[in-house]
């Protein structure tokens, strides 16, 4: 164990008498610990593990990349912050956004710790108590977050510390401290409740549109919030009458008091809610909630366990394949081994949780990057009412960036984390597997691109009329071309049959290609946009060009799909 793990874990032994008094065992508390620790020093971290996959060779001072991770993005807390005037309001919107990136690591990079099962195979069984494992698993995610926690508010501390004094930074450091406690057992408290009240197998689906969410707030923030917040520099968050009921503005105005004191009860209040809420919650998620949520994880476990032996509760998942995804196979595919690729792939894309944690943030980024450049160009809605100019590049931009999601779920189809299973594929007599990619990329196309495609259309025919008709078809058909196109230099190996991020930069190339393919087509539509004739002619070839990039996929011999692994 390191000495940084040494010191953290002293650290959050300090309290024992405290422990103990809430029937914690302080010395299986320690042992569990310290066993997770020297876990913890033998396993690579997500950044580890990337760059382990892609390089294939050790990793060395992955510590120090992480810790400078954290101090840019602490800089960035406190560049987005220092726009403002007001005190009070500056180290609101910081610890605004401390919390809330605090959050989104925990639900990113702590739910399998939350919801790991081992414990209560290997530690239930012998003789701890719930609040053992339970505060012990808190104080494991503490010492994780710490890791990051602590490089983060380093340029917050300099930053106020110069700008203010002292003592301010004595109590910006206790209030980072309530600020970490705070998020890390309302989170818990948050899981907690949500096993409470939803079926095990649902939980770790909901937990994974939770993360997706965070994914895209954070991108839009990040996007956002630095091109308007010198708009708002004389915003002053004192003059809300509801600004105490967020927890961000207590640890503010304790941090604030130390600058320029109050005398004000509500302000007073709010310095006591920021030292005595993180540790209520501390009490509240030990003693309420973790008799339940041991028994909860085991169920988690043993809901997978009877899905695998066959259990009727498949058979609602299993109807799922007459529905939608039926009719679009039926449609776009022949009988035979296309057809199964088809349905297999589109299953498989909607219960992977992995692949929808890599393709489903797209559609947010895809928003948020569409929002955007409509606001630097300055597009309303009246100039795609009245099809202006930059009406029609709003609907061009709509379209052709809305194929990133399709981009995306194209990229990740051949990497899967159980990629041996793929030995089905060579099991199975099939003389082409050109036909089982052709099926798995028609499946991305049908799942990731005609829904949206049906949206837009309807949004934009409904605004600018049937007059503009013509030139969403050819958008649509030269996204269609775009999807097939990278279906054919990036799916060039069958589906989820690669472990994820081997030899990524080349996948990532092809992609940047598709994507300046992309460009230089929405530059040719728009330079004939306003000739019917020629937009017609053109949505005519771009849709046969796609269909033949479809046609000579489905010809991939065995002989070009084994030597696009050897490469």
């Amino acid at each position: 164990m390191n000495v940084f793990n040494k010191i953290l874990l002293k650290a959050v032994l300090l309290p024992s008498g405290v422990y103990e008094k809430m029937g914690v065992n302080v010395r299986h508390l320690r042992a569990i610990l310290m066993t997770k620790l020297i876990m913890d020093d033998r396993r690579p971290n997500s950044f580890q593990q990337m760059r382990r996959q892609a390089r294939k060779k050790p990793i060395s001072n992955a510590t120090l990349s992480t810790m400078a991770m954290s101090i840019i993005a602490g800089v960035l807390f406190v560049f987005i912050s220092a726009f403002l005037k007001n005190t009070v309001t500056q180290l609101t919107i910081y610890f605004s956004f401390y919390i809330t990136f605090l959050a989104s690591i925990l639900i990113a990079d702590f739910t399998s710790v939350l919801i790991d099962v081992r414990d209560t195979y290997i530690i239930l069984p012998k003789p701890v108590t719930d609040r053992t494992v339970v505060l012990s698993r808190l104080l494991h995610i503490f010492i994780h977050i710490c890791k990051t926690a602590l490089p983060m508010c380093l340029p917050g501390a300099v930053y106020f510390t110069y700008t203010y004094n002292a003592l301010v930074l004595l109590v910006f450091l206790l209030m980072v401290g309530m600020a970490i406690l705070f998020t890390i057992f309302l989170i818990n408290a948050c899981y907690i409740f949500i096993l409470k009240i939803t079926t095990p197998q649902k939980f770790q689906n909901i937990i994974s549109y939770i993360q997706i969410v965070f994914a895209v707030f954070f991108y839009a923030c990040y996007q956002i919030v630095p091109r308007v917040a010198t708009r708002f520099s004389g915003f002053d968050i004192t003059r809300y009458k509801s600004a105490p009921l967020f927890p961000s503005y207590w640890f503010a105005a304790a941090v604030s008091q130390a600058w320029q004191p109050v005398n004000s009860l509500q302000v007073w209040l709010c310095v006591l809610l920021s030292l005595i809420a993180p540790l209520l919650s501390l009490w509240v998620v030990i003693k309420y909630f973790a008799p339940s949520f041991n028994q909860k994880l085991a169920l988690i476990s043993a809901g997978t366990t009877e899905a695998g032996g066959g259990d009727s509760k498949l058979v609602p998942q299993a109807k799922g394949i007459s529905g939608y995804s039926k009719f679009m196979a039926q449609l776009f595919t022949k009988k035979g081994a296309e057809r199964a690729a088809f349905i297999f792939t589109w299953q498989l894309m909607i219960r992977s949780r992995d692949f929808k944690m890599k393709v489903y943030p797209a559609i947010g980024y895809v928003a948020v990057i569409i929002v955007l450049t409509m606001f630097n160009i300055k597009i309303s809605v009246q100039d795609i009412t009245g099809l202006t100019a930059k009406g029609k590049s709003a609907i061009l931009i709509i379209i052709y960036f809305s194929n990133l999601l399709l981009v995306s779920g194209l990229g990740q189809l051949i990497y899967y984390e159980k990629y041996k299973a793929a030995w089905v594929f060579y099991s199975a007599p099939i003389e082409v597997p050109g036909k089982i990619v052709s099926g798995a990329v028609k499946a991305c196309i049908a799942q990731f691109f005609f829904p949206i495609a049906l949206i837009i259309f309807l949004v934009l025919t409904g605004l600018a009329g049937v007059s503009i008709l013509p030139n969403i078809l050819l958008g649509f058909s030269n996204a269609f071309l775009l999807g097939s196109l990278a279906g054919y230099f990036i799916v060039n190996r069958l589906p989820f049959s690669c472990p994820p991020n081997i030899k990524a930069s080349r996948g990532t190339l092809r992609i940047a290609m598709v994507s300046i393919f992309g460009f230089v087509m929405a530059s040719i539509q728009y330079s004939i946009i306003n000739i019917t004739p020629v937009v017609i002619i053109f949505t005519l070839l771009s849709a046969g060009a796609a269909w033949l990039l479809l046609d000579s996929i489905k010809k991939l011999s065995w002989q070009k799909i084994n030597a696009n692994y050897e490469d």
